[in-house]
């Protein structure tokens, strides 16, 4: 079963609507970072208008932990979170190239358990951990 397949029965299985443009957006956020101006390109494109429409989708994808909201140098992105092999809803790290604006994605629980560990933290129940990492690359010289 692809990605998105094990969106579209995740959203059934709790007895949830997937709707046409919900399907759309999970296709246009697979393996994709993409601010909200992006999203509504691409849903144009696919003939889907509604301002409100995408905003009521975020929205919806957001709170079923289908999608994650990433801020990196101001700018809101989204991203699948369901299934993906980088990270889950709740923690994971993204490094941005300021060179190329590329955003990947980066799975280490061993670097959210030391972080989870660390005496600061002793006295919380820690829901999730998010790095973003903004970086160049290094010169091979």
């Amino acid at each position: 079963m692809d990605l998105k397949e094990r969106y579209y029965k995740k959203i059934r299985s709790q007895k949830l609507r997937l709707t046409k443009s919900r399907q759309a957006m999970i296709e246009i956020l697979e393996n994709k970072h993409l601010t909200f101006k992006e999203i509504q390109k691409a849903l144009a494109n696919r003939g889907f208008y509604n301002v409100s429409t995408i905003y009521n989708n975020l929205e919806f994808l957001m709170e079923h932990k289908m999608v994650v909201e990433i801020y990196i140098d101001n700018v809101k992105y989204y991203d699948l979170a369901l299934d993906n092999p980088k990270h889950s809803s709740d923690s994971h790290i993204h490094i941005m190239n300021r060179e190329t604006h590329e955003i990947t994605e980066v799975n280490s629980p061993d670097i959210f358990d030391f972080i989870s560990k660390h005496d600061c933290f002793k006295d919380f129940d820690l829901d999730y951990i998010r790095i973003i990492v903004s970086a160049s690359k290094k010169n091979s010289h």
